[in-house]
């Protein structure tokens, strides 16, 4: 998944939580209401042109959904056409970005989200909190991280932690 869908996405689920879509009433449900409930892409022009500004293959994208549906439902059943491909894209997409979170809430969700669609440096700028954990790639990229002082919670969850203000004094490289 690139980087386009995953700020598209993430804004998508931003936008459910505040028209009060997803809540903490209904957070077994989450991708339901965010992926399947309606529709995410409505007409064959609109999912095409979603396909080129994602820069996806019409052909790879009905093999990812083949894949996902075939690993998963034991069977391909998606229509072959535009509109239901790019639904069926967002549905497994929206999947892999809500179950990436590690939340206990909506509000927890949403700041994560928030923090994930603003880039590193205003983030570490802004936090009041007093680690940032991360795991980083076989290069020493940051490939994941989050902001807390919940250091119990989280030790365990990433590779690394340091404090925010020694982050701040140092240049880090971050890979999406």
């Amino acid at each position: 998944m690139n980087n386009t869908i995953k700020t598209e996405l993430r804004q998508h689920i931003l936008d459910c939580i505040n028209d009060r879509i997803l809540t903490n009433d209904n957070q077994d449900e989450w991708h339901f209401y965010a992926f399947n409930e309606d529709y995410y892409i409505i007409g064959i022009h609109r999912a095409k042109e979603w396909l080129k500004t994602h820069s996806i293959n019409a052909f790879d994208a009905v093999d990812i959904v083949r894949e996902y549906e075939t690993n998963n439902f034991g069977e391909f059943t998606t229509d072959i056409n535009p509109e239901s491909i790019v639904n069926m894209l967002a549905y497994i997409y929206g999947e892999e970005i809500l179950y990436s979170y590690d939340v206990e809430n909506v509000e927890e969700l949403k700041a994560q989200i928030e923090n994930d669609l603003s880039n590193f440096e205003d983030r570490l700028s802004k936090t009041n909190k007093d680690f940032v954990f991360f795991n980083t790639d076989n290069l020493g990229n940051i490939v994941k991280y989050t902001f807390s002082d919940d250091y119990i919670r989280y030790k365990n969850k990433y590779e690394n932690f340091m404090p925010t203000e020694t982050a701040k004094n140092i240049k880090i490289n971050l890979v999406d």
